[in-house]
């Protein structure tokens, strides 16, 4: 569970979002990246919808190459999430996801 700021009038308790399934769209790793040997990982900050959908998507911290962090960003929004809660009622929240891009 998550405690979320509900705007000065104290905290709620939420059941947290995460993804549905293995449907999840994986992001492809830039050639720019793979021929330069780069590595890392972009953290995004997303928002998700109380329908389970990917709102807005920034990136909290890069991952050191700009072609990373936007196929980072690119993958993340076909994202579907089973929605946080607060209670029954499904309610959009904001949520940090780390994409790791490693050469193998």
């Amino acid at each position: 569970t998550v405690l979320a700021d509900t705007g000065g009038i104290g905290t709620a308790v939420l059941t947290p979002s995460r993804p549905v399934g293995g449907y999840q769209v994986k992001p492809r790793y830039p050639e720019s990246a793979r021929s330069e040997g780069i590595q890392g990982t972009t953290e995004l900050k997303v928002l998700i919808g109380a329908d389970g959908s990917v709102g807005q998507v920034l990136v909290a911290k890069s991952a050191g190459h700009f072609d990373l962090d936007r196929a980072a960003v690119e993958a993340l929004k076909t994202w579907r999430f089973e929605p946080a809660r607060r209670g029954r009622e499904a309610v959009a929240t904001w949520v940090i996801i780390p994409v790791q891009f490693k050469l193998e």
